[in-house]
């Protein structure tokens, strides 16, 4: 994808935060100061500062319709927004990670979106050059540091998304061998696709509470709120870093 040509660098910065569930965005809302709330056609959202930086926070729902939905409507309300940043739980598919690591994904791509059939790759979306969308170099430095600082565990490389709830091994082992995959989840590749038509920086920043095996639903609901308070403090050290 083409990336917003902006200094990701510049002291003040306006910061998107999209979350498809209210548990991963709540503890970086309750950190937000001078809040009020704004509306972007059918979404809500809550604007505040954090460390000095402007921070726009919105609930997106589940799942790649919605996340598109919610990134365009709040892009195209609020032009003035210079970065997205998707923070949320994931299933770890790739080797090594544990319950609460943080995947900072350097790219992401639609597991389910195939048009094989057309001559593309798996994956690969009409008017695309690849299957991958690049997140934006400068924000992945940025939060590796924040991440660092805060001591959480962290791996970098690309996030899957599809529109189904990754429950069972083979599917995990097969999306990780397909695009070399570390985590899984459900809306992050299509923000990233959103970002790439408007050429606004991206991030997803996926906080691991299953394996994406046959016990992931059970261990989802029992780890999501220990799995987002990490992506949460990697946030509020990112913005408060600048």
């Amino acid at each position: 994808g083409i990336l917003k040509e902006k200094n990701t660098e510049k002291e003040e910065m306006t910061t998107l935060v999209l979350g498809a569930l209210e548990e991963e965005i709540a503890d970086v809302r309750a950190a937000m100061q001078h809040t009020q709330e704004k509306k972007a056609g059918i979404y809500t959202v809550l604007c505040g500062m954090i460390g000095g930086q402007e921070l726009y926070i919105s609930k997106c729902g589940v799942g790649k319709v919605n996340a598109a939905a919610a990134a365009s409507a709040i892009l195209t309300a609020f032009p003035q927004i210079d970065r997205v940043i998707n923070t949320g739980v994931a299933g770890g598919i790739g080797k090594g990670l544990h319950r609460g690591d943080v995947v900072v994904g350097t790219q992401t791509v639609q597991h389910d979106f195939d048009a094989t059939a057309d001559g593309k790759r798996k994956g690969q979306i009409e008017g695309f050059d690849s299957e991958f969308f690049a997140s934006d170099p400068a924000l992945c430095a940025s939060m590796a540091q924040a991440l660092s600082a805060e001591k959480i565990v962290f791996t970098a490389g690309v996030i899957a998304s599809g529109d189904r709830f990754v429950a069972d091994k083979a599917t995990a082992e097969k999306i990780a061998a397909e695009f070399g995959a570390a985590a899984c989840e459900m809306e992050s590749a299509a923000i990233a696709q959103v970002c790439a038509l408007y050429r606004v920086p991206f991030l997803p920043l996926r906080a691991i509470s299953d394996g994406g095996d046959d016990d992931a639903i059970q261990s989802f609901y029992e780890f999501l709120h220990a799995a987002a308070a990490n992506n949460a403090r990697a946030i509020i050290r990112f913005l408060q870093a600048e």
